[in-house]
């Protein structure tokens, strides 16, 4: 895979689950760090993961993701990203109604011989998620 199709991948997450479920192979390894999430061989408890993402009122909130590099190959890649949310209630226990948040992540991925992902791991920098919320101080910037 590449760059180019790591970018579509992530623009299905908003709005298009039947289209991204169809880029899953039934017997996927899923886990998200954060959440400390694990779906294994699971592609219900996977759609319904993903369809937390779906926005139901664009006007009260959005999700915007941009993949912006890629290293691997077509069995094994890494792609970073950015997620810009406004949020339409709380999240990780905290206000945020109305509040955007913007974070960077990384997503490890492998697919099988059919190009079907098989693995899937991703992990995102929480800290400024937190400190845009008001649950942390503001980083001081470094001289």
């Amino acid at each position: 895979m590449n760059l180019k199709w790591a970018q579509y991948w992530i623009g299905l997450f908003a709005d298009k689950t039947d289209e991204l479920m169809t880029l899953y192979d039934p017997g996927i390894q899923f886990e998200d760090v954060n959440f400390g999430l694990q779906i294994n061989g699971d592609l219900v408890a996977l759609r319904k993961f993903f369809e937390g993402f779906i926005i139901e009122d664009p006007a009260a909130s959005y999700n915007k993701f941009d993949v912006f590099d890629y290293v691997g190959d077509n069995r094994l890649g890494s792609f970073q990203w950015t997620w810009e949310t406004k949020h339409a209630a709380d999240f990780l226990g905290l206000s945020a109604a109305g509040k955007i948040t913007k974070t960077r992540g990384i997503t490890v991925m492998g697919w099988n011989e059919q190009g079907k992902i098989i693995l899937e791991r991703s992990i995102w920098d929480a800290i400024p998620v937190f400190q845009q919320l008001g649950a942390l101080p503001a980083a001081e910037a470094v001289q």
